[in-house]
C-alpha cells in the first residue's frame, strides 16, 4: 500500500492526512483526533499500522472516499488507497514511483491541472480545503468532486509533498454544496460605516 519511511515520515504523512480529513470529512476516522498526542512517542512500525488502517478504513464502500500522497516537487505518487488505485487503474505498488503524467494513467488531459494544483499547495505550504469543483472523468464525463488538499510538512516547517482526498458527488449534493459555498462566498458583511468587512461570511 506504501513503501516503509521513518517513524518522521509516518508522522508528516498522518498530520497531513489528518489536516486534509479534518475540515473536509470530519466524519472520518474518528480515532485520529485521539491518536494525534501519541504520534510523536510511537515507532515506526505502529505509525506505519495506524496509517494502514486508516487507509482500509478509508476505502469503505460507504465512504468512498479516495487517499493519496506525492513527495517532492516533481510530486512523485509515494502512498494511497486501493480506492484511488482503481481510480488510476493501476495495483497501488505500480503506482508508487509515478507522476501524474504518466501515459498509463486515464487522467492525462487533468494532469496540468493536479500539478498546477499541487505546487500551489506545495510552494505555499498551506493547505487548500472543502473544495468542491467539477473535472472531466476518464472516460470524459463531466462530474463533480470534493477535495481537500493538505502539505506534508518536514521537521523544520517544509514541505516535502502534497496528501489530497477526495470523493466524487452526485449532481444533487453537489449543487447544493456549490451553491452554499457560493452564496457564502459573496454575503459580504457592511459594516456601520458604510464599507465592507471581506473577513466577515454571512
Amino acid at each position: 500500500m506504501f513503501s516503509r519511511h521513518s517513524a518522521e515520515d509516518l508522522r508528516a504523512v498522518l498530520a497531513a492526512y489528518r489536516t486534509a480529513r479534518s475540515h473536509t470529512w470530519p466524519q472520518l476516522h474518528a480515532a485520529m483526533d485521539r491518536r494525534a498526542a501519541h504520534w510523536g512517542v510511537a515507532g515506526d512500525a505502529e505509525l506505519a499500522a495506524e496509517l494502514e488502517s486508516y487507509l482500509k478504513e478509508s476505502d469503505d464502500p460507504a465512504g468512498a472516499v479516495r487517499v493519496f500522497w506525492k513527495l517532492g516537487p516533481k510530486f512523485i505518487f509515494a502512498g494511497c488507497n486501493e480506492r484511488f488505485a482503481r481510480d488510476a487503474g493501476m495495483a497501488s505498488a505500480d503506482l508508487m514511483g509515478t507522476d501524474d503524467f504518466d501515459p498509463r494513467l486515464p487522467w492525462g488531459p487533468q494532469a496540468s491541472k493536479y500539478r498546477a494544483d499541487d505546487a500551489e499547495v506545495f510552494n505555499a505550504a498551506t493547505p487548500k480545503l472543502d473544495i468542491v469543483e467539477r473535472q472531466k472523468s476518464p472516460s470524459g464525463d463531466v462530474i463533480w468532486v470534493r477535495v481537500g488538499k493538505a502539505p506534508i510538512l518536514g521537521a523544520d516547517g517544509a514541505a516535502r509533498g502534497v496528501l489530497g482526498l477526495y470523493d466524487v458527488l452526485d449532481d444533487k449534493t453537489a449543487s447544493k454544496m456549490f451553491f452554499a459555498r457560493s452564496t457564502q462566498t459573496f454575503n459580504v458583511v457592511k459594516d456601520p460605516g458604510g464599507g465592507s468587512d471581506p473577513g466577515k461570511r454571512g
